[in-house]
């Protein structure tokens, strides 16, 4: 006998359990019937909270990208560097953990395209506030007007995210990336 759920639990549930089989196998590979199994719901219920198997890849990307942005805003609020923020930032583990191998290679494939621009608006709309933080600090300590720190944190942000998806970007240039382009290498460490 099945267990009866509230709604938002119950999908909460198969987002959770979407979000593991995508990390380890991608979203390619894995099928809504092995997305239901491992709720134990029927089919019929996936397709009642989700039109397609992109809305469940929307869904886990937006959960990856809420959890990474709540991190992100802890290290920005914390009393270090503006260096040593941008490098935790940078550095996280949360991004390996969110953002696995096979779940990457999926979104970067060219006929997941919109999947790969629906992540990138989804990590821009959460870490930006988290980037435009820590700029805006090293602005200021500089004596510089801040008021470009958004904008700069969305450009760099959106081109490294753009540039990522050629191969033409990994963490360690985005993080020397967004030092040299806020000055942040210049500040003290």
């Amino acid at each position: 006998m099945r267990v009866v759920k509230k709604p938002e639990e119950r999908k909460a549930e198969m987002v959770a359990a979407a979000s593991k089989l995508f990390a380890q196998q991608g979203f390619v590979r894995t099928s809504v019937a092995e997305i239901v199994t491992a709720v134990d719901v029927a089919k019929g219920l996936f397709y009642y909270y989700f039109t397609t198997k992109d809305d469940m890849v929307k869904a886990v990307v937006e959960g990856y990208c809420s959890y990474l942005g709540s991190e992100m805003l802890k290290i920005a609020g914390m009393d270090i560097s503006v260096s040593q923020k941008m490098r935790r930032i940078m550095d996280h583990s949360a991004w390996n953990a969110c953002f696995t191998e096979p779940m990457l290679k999926d979104l970067c494939l060219p006929q997941h395209a919109a999947l790969y621009s629906d992540m990138c608006d989804r990590l821009v709309s959460h870490l930006c506030p988290a980037v435009e933080t820590i700029v805006a600090e090293a602005l200021h300590e500089r004596g510089e007007d801040v008021s470009q720190a958004g904008m700069l944190a969305g450009v760099g942000m959106y081109g490294v995210l753009m540039m990522a998806r050629r191969g033409e970007m990994t963490m360690e240039s985005a993080a020397a990336m967004f030092e040299r382009m806020s000055g942040l290498s210049r500040c003290a460490s």
